[in-house]
Order: structure tokens, then C-alpha cells, then sequence
């Protein structure tokens, strides 16, 4: 394979040192905002903007099948990444047409360059085929690379042109690594001083550690038993730089495969175990089930040591620092460690209105033993939610419904929903308008928390619920429902009473 556009600007007709505009730039001005990813339009729209006096022949790169030629002949696949490797090496910004010019035909090139050695290794069906084609492309970037720093004026494209061939000649070691070996290209630190006469700085080889890292992150997903050390190598990376959203994504997913592993539950492919929707409905998976073993127990020591066992038997993540655990969010262990802490304090400070003793202690003089009581089911809870809310499926004070049946019908619906899982429901349907006031739909729900729970500490998911169902509540901030979740309105139990006899005119 020839490196044809490469070679051009460094030795050729497409050399930028005389610093001309090309003369059909108005032409192609407008294709060089272009984003494109398949082979045949990367190359169409490369001979455009090149023009008729640079057209390049890429059909000469064409790889043929020459393994029915070929006796044992071995085929590796390449798999590529969801996440395909990018070393995040420091690229300046064009700043003139020329430099814009420049810059599309650099970075699409070495796009090509990637799509055309994978169309290669499948067509060719040859691992010592693919892989010679791989090192002569490695060999020829690394030769312009040298002639580049030896043989060139400083020039801000050959400047970029140098940094584009760094980027892409490890980008590909890292795309193909299942063909190489380490004898097959030269180290990262290595290219700097052998080919760019410098040392590597450590933005240079924090980039480069950081492409490798999600590599083979996304490597492991299916066998993460080795991922432990790598999480620690990623979680250094993410708190370099955290606003790298990919980074993000893949330490959640490596993090949820190892929670799957230690569950002993299948892991599925890296594009689905990174959907962010995949961790939300398997932190609601796991919550409820938690929740239906959890009323089975009818023992508040037995509750606790329930709550413990469990958290104990997550993965241990915790080794990260606290700005690199909050960014987070989708990793299903780290969730669930957070919710179960605060199950266990609400056991610890409300196991007096959760649960009675079963055993008069020894020594102590009753009258009579007390029977046994349970914690209130989750039958006993919905019959008091709905004594609560009764009063919004009749008539206000001026005979008008407060909601329809509908409206009324979806309430009940997500209250239930909330009282069996402990989570917000999804997809709710949120009621328009009401014929009752912010205040008295708040404190109602706030005498249903009380009753379920006690009052303290309130459970957020409460007052979500409350936000996400009623549309009247949007200017109203969650922090000012909160702190006024308690506060009972004017009359309220006597509007309440009157409600109950109001009937329809």
C-alpha cells in the first residue's frame, strides 16, 4: 500500500511551501466541513477537493484474495472497537485557508488509510499477507516521520502532517494488535527519540496510555477477570482528564462486567453493556429483587445483617478518589452500594416503626406477651396510599372533578409502582392540571410518606415522583417541595372532609 498523498506533500507536487490558496479552493471550500466514514466516500471526495492536477489512484491499493493460492493459510478477524482507538495528541486548529485545505486532505487520509487496511486483512484472508501490509504502511509512516524533522523548514502543516502520522502509525498498532507483535513496530517513547530527535512530554504519553487503557477495556468486557488492575490504570486516566466522556462510559461498562461476573450472569457485547439504558434497567432489576427479599423479613437485626451481606458481596470500587466516583453515574455496583447505604440508615433510625420485637427480653415482667407483628406488607402500604389519595378521584369545593378517571387511574398506578421497587417508575405519563392546589397534593403526599416510612430522612424518590407526575409542580424547584414537604395547609382536613361529600351536580 502507498502512501501516495503523504509522500506528495512532503516530496511531491502537493508541498505547501510556497503557501498558495489551490486555485479551485472556492470550489471545494464547502466539502472540507465534511465528517465522512465509509471508504468509497472518502475517496470520491478526496479527488474532488485535490482537484484534476493531484488525482491520486486509489484503486492501486486495491487488495486482491490470494488465499486459494496459499497452502495452511491462517485468518485472523479484526473486531473493531466500539469506541476505535484515538490518541488525543495535542492538534492545532487551522487558522487560514490554506491550513484548512491542508488540514481535511491529512486527517482524511489517515481515516483511508485505517479502512483501507481493514478492507485488506478481510479481503486477503492471510494473517503473514495482512500482516506484511501492515508493517510496510508502519515502515513508510515512520520514514516520513524522519524526513519530516531532517529534511524540512518549520512549516505549521508539516507541523500537523507529523503529529497526523504519530497519531495514525499508533492507532493502527493498537486497531491490528492481534497480527503484531512488539518486534513489529517501534515503542511509543521510542518513535519520539528515534524519529522526532525529542523525548515524549507527558501529555504525549498520557494520551497514548489513555488510548490503550479503553482498548483493551473493551477487550476484557468478555473475560473482565483481569480488569481489576486495568480499572486502576483507567480510573488515573479519568481523573487526568474528566471531562472524557468515553472514558466514562468504558470504565462504567468494565465495571458492570465485573459486577455481572461476580453475579455469575452472562455479559453481553460492549455495545450493549455501554447503553446507559442497560445499567437503568439492571440497577431496577436488582433494586427489586432486593426489595422482595427484603419484606420477606420480618426481623430487624435480621434486616440489617441482610443489607450488609449484600453490599458486602458487591465488587469493592471504592479505591477511587471522590471527583472520579461522582462522574460514575452508570456503573450498576457503585449505585447500588450508595442506595443500600441509605437503606441501612433508614432501618437504623426507623426499626421502631419498621418492625416490633418478636422475644420479650429475658428478666423483664410482662403482663402479657405481646403477639408478633410484621412489617407492614406491601398490600398494607397500597391501602394506605390509596386512603390518602382518595380524595383526588371526587369533587372539589366548587363541584368540579379534581382529575379524571384516567388521570387518577395512572396515580395509582405509579404510586404502587414506587411502593413495590423503591425506584421512580418509568415512561410516567405526566397529568396536566388538577382541580386542587400544589400544597394540598404535596402534603398528601407527605402524610404518605410518613406513615410508610416516618419522616425522617425523607426519601427522595418521593418528591421525583411528586415533580414527574403533576405537571403544575414545573416552576416549583425540588428543594422548596423538600423543605415544605411537611408543612400542612389552611383547612386542610376540613377541605378534605368536604370533598368526600361533595357529589356531582
Amino acid at each position: 500500500m502507498e502512501l501516495t498523498i503523504y509522500n506528495s506533500i512532503i516530496h511531491g507536487n502537493l508541498s505547501p511551501r510556497n503557501g498558495q490558496i489551490p486555485v479551485n479552493y472556492s470550489e471545494i471550500a464547502h466539502l472540507l466541513n465534511n465528517n465522512l466514514n465509509t471508504l468509497p466516500e472518502i475517496e470520491k471526495q478526496l479527488k474532488q477537493v485535490l482537484g484534476k492536477n493531484n488525482q491520486v489512484n486509489f484503486d492501486a491499493d486495491t487488495p486482491v484474495n490470494i488465499a486459494q493460492f496459499l497452502s495452511n493459510s491462517n485468518y485472523t478477524s479484526i473486531e473493531v472497537d466500539y469506541f476505535p482507538p484515538d490518541i488525543a495528541l495535542l492538534m492545532p486548529s487551522p487558522q487560514t485557508p490554506v491550513q484548512r485545505f491542508y488540514y481535511f486532505i491529512i486527517t482524511t487520509e489517515a481515516k483511508r488509510i485505517k479502512l483501507r487496511l481493514l478492507q485488506s486483512v478481510e479481503v486477503l484472508k492471510d494473517d503473514v499477507c495482512a500482516k506484511q501490509e501492515i508493517t510496510n504502511v508502519l515502515k513508510l509512516l515512520s520514514r516520513y516521520a524522519k524526513n519530516i524533522q531532517e529534511h524540512t523548514q518549520p512549516n505549521p502543516i508539516f507541523d500537523f502532517l507529523l503529529s497526523q502520522i504519530v497519531k495514525l502509525y499508533f492507532e493502527i498498532t493498537l486497531i491490528f494488535d492481534v497480527l503484531l507483535s512488539e518486534t513489529d513496530f517501534i515503542s511509543f517513547s521510542d518513535f519520539y527519540s528515534l524519529r522526532l530527535n525529542r523525548q515524549v512530554d507527558k501529555q504525549e504519553i498520557a494520551a497514548y496510555h489513555k488510548a490503550l487503557h479503553i482498548h483493551q477495556a473493551q477487550q476484557l468486557i468478555a473475560d473482565s477477570t483481569t480488569a481489576s488492575n486495568l480499572l486502576l490504570q483507567l480510573y488515573e486516566d479519568l481523573e487526568a482528564t474528566p471531562t472524557d466522556n468515553t472514558l466514562i462510559v468504558v470504565i462504567c461498562a468494565l465495571e458492570n462486567a465485573v459486577f455481572l461476573q461476580t453475579e455469575n450472569s452472562a455479559i453481553p457485547g460492549f455495545s450493549e453493556i455501554a447503553d446507559s439504558n442497560f445499567a437503568k434497567s439492571l440497577l431496577k432489576d436488582k433494586k427489586q429483587l432486593f426489595n422482595q427479599r427484603l419484606n420477606a423479613i420480618s426481623n430487624a437485626r435480621e434486616a440489617l445483617a441482610f443489607i450488609e451481606d449484600t453490599v458486602e458481596s458487591l465488587p469493592d470500587f471504592l479505591a477511587t478518589k471522590a471527583p472520579v466516583t461522582s462522574l460514575l453515574a452508570s456503573s450498576v455496583a457503585r449505585q447500588l452500594q450508595n442506595w443500600l447505604t441509605e437503606q441501612k440508615e433508614i432501618y437504623k433510625n426507623n426499626a421502631a416503626q419498621i418492625f416490633v420485637p418478636t422475644v420479650p427480653t429475658n428478666g423483664t415482667r410482662t403482663s402479657k406477651p405481646k403477639p408478633a407483628q410484621q412489617k407492614i406488607s406491601i398490600q398494607k402500604q397500597k391501602s394506605i396510599a390509596q386512603k390518602h389519595i382518595a380524595y383526588l378521584s371526587g369533587y372539589n369545593r366548587k363541584n368540579e372533578r379534581i382529575m379524571s378517571d384516567e388521570d387518577f387511574a395512572r396515580l395509582v398506578s405509579s404510586i404502587y409502582s414506587l411502593i413495590d421497587t423503591g425506584i421512580m417508575p418509568h415512561n410516567i405519563q405526566p397529568i396536566s392540571q388538577t382541580g386542587t392546589t400544589n400544597e394540598f397534593l404535596r402534603y398528601t403526599f407527605y402524610l404518605i410518606h410518613k406513615e410508610l416510612y416516618s419522616t425522617r430522612p425523607i426519601r427522595p424518590e418521593w418528591i421525583d415522583l411528586l415533580h414527574a407526575i403533576f405537571v403544575q409542580f414545573k416552576d416549583v424547584e425540588r428543594e422548596t417541595t423538600r423543605k415544605k414537604f411537611s408543612t400542612k395547609p389552611s383547612y386542610y382536613d376540613e377541605d378534605i372532609r368536604e370533598i368526600g361529600k361533595q357529589k356531582k351536580m
